[in-house]
């Protein structure tokens, strides 16, 4: 009768070998998880930073192109001494959405600082919706330095040609407060707004009901 016999400190060398990988892999596998979850806490609390940001920041470009004026806005800019009484008036009205900026420019500053860190951890191609904010402020800044221009007669006398720059750049100026869906800077805006939304509510879940 043939008998096995165990050289048990093989086996317990072995048996200890399986315990270390074992060990190796549990501990990979919660450093992984916890990596995987840190992450996930950054963007989600990148997410909710940037939305309520967002939401400030659309509120200040709202506000910037509100059609209602008050009647010393604008009178905070610099005058020059060789301006005639007309120029200072038209001078004034186109610094009203520069004042407006300036008031509310907070909101739209930390957009911009914010733009990075959600790139980052969401991917570069975010990138163009947040710009989408800088460049609608410098479009108003062009657009009312453009109407100033017109008014003062810097681009001749052609009526026709004249009121088309005031057509057009007023339309840039002025947000259609009862016709939002023909207003084409509201609706770039609600567009940037959507797409940072949609990255987000992969994060923290449904937005908008």
């Amino acid at each position: 009768m043939n008998c096995t016999i165990i050289d048990w400190n093989l086996f317990f060398d072995a048996l200890q070998s399986i315990s270390v990988i074992v060990a190796s892999v549990v501990a990979i596998y919660s450093i992984n998880s916890w990596r995987r979850e840190a992450k996930w806490k950054r963007k989600y609390e990148l997410a909710e930073e940037v939305l309520a940001n967002l939401y400030e920041s659309q509120q200040a470009i709202r506000y910037i192109r509100s059609p209602i004026g008050f009647q010393d806005e604008g009178s905070s800019r610099k005058i020059d001494k060789n301006e005639t009484p007309e120029q200072t008036r038209v001078y004034n009205q186109a610094y009203v959405v520069r004042e407006r900026f300036k008031n509310n420019s907070d909101a739209l500053q930390k957009l911009r600082s914010l733009k990075y860190r959600f790139i980052a951890l969401f991917g570069k191609e975010n990138e163009e919706h947040f710009n989408k904010f800088s460049q609608t402020i410098n479009q108003i800044f062009f657009a009312a330095d453009e109407i100033a221009r017109t008014k003062l007669g810097e681009y001749g006398n052609e009526k026709e040609f004249n009121l088309k720059i005031l057509r057009d750049n007023s339309k840039i100026i002025y947000a259609k407060i009862t016709d939002k869906d023909n207003d084409l800077i509201e609706k770039e805006i609600q567009n940037a707004v959507d797409k940072i939304e949609t990255e987000c509510s992969k994060v923290i879940g449904k937005i908008r009901n």
